[in-house]
Parts: C-alpha cells; structure tokens; sequence
C-alpha cells in the first residue's frame, strides 16, 4: 500500500498572498504566461470557456481559486497537459506546505 505525504504549513506561517493562495497566484501565472505564449486575448480565452473577459484576470490574479475542472478545460484550451500546472506547483506546496484542517 502506498502511504501519502502529507506536508503541513508551520505555525504561525501566513499560507496567503494578500489574501490570496499562492497555489492559485502560481496557477493564475501559467495561465497568463502561456496565453500570452500561444498568442491568445483575455477575451478570445473567455470566448472559448463561456466566461468573461474579467473572469479571465481574476483567475490569472489568483483572486479566483482554481479547481479541478477549471485546470481540465483550460489544458485542452491553452494546448498543455495537465502536468504543466501540477507540476509547477508541486514544489509550492511542499516547501510551504499545507493548511491542517486538525484531522489526521
């Protein structure tokens, strides 16, 4: 059986970025780096996703947490696989690690 890692934040450490997650704010990034890489508007992203243009940026901000669904529609829309976002967060989360919900 394979036991998960699980890394926790310590105390005291803020796990926000002007109240927002840095796991959104880095996913928010790729987003934007590589809309602008394949050449892709704010508004031509929103066309394809059925959003707005400003619900577009509040992703790209990390004003808007990213869910798994949101990570699924926009590999297909920006042209990566969905390791492209996973992987560059995996470092984040381990080295500031993980809100404890006081369950183990």
């Amino acid at each position: 059986m394979r036991m998960r890692r699980v890394v926790r934040r310590i105390a005291g450490e803020s796990a926000t970025v002007d109240g927002r997650e840095p796991v959104d704010v880095r996913l928010g990034q790729l987003m934007n780096e590589r809309r602008k890489q394949i050449g892709l508007s704010r508004q031509g992203l929103a066309a394809q996703l059925d959003m707005t243009k400003a619900d577009i940026r509040k992703y790209e901000k990390g004003e808007t947490p990213f869910g798994a669904d949101m990570l699924v529609v926009l590999h297909i829309a920006l042209k990566v696989k969905i390791q492209f976002f996973t992987d560059q967060v995996t470092n984040l989360v381990r080295s500031r690690g993980v809100a404890s919900n006081g369950k183990n």
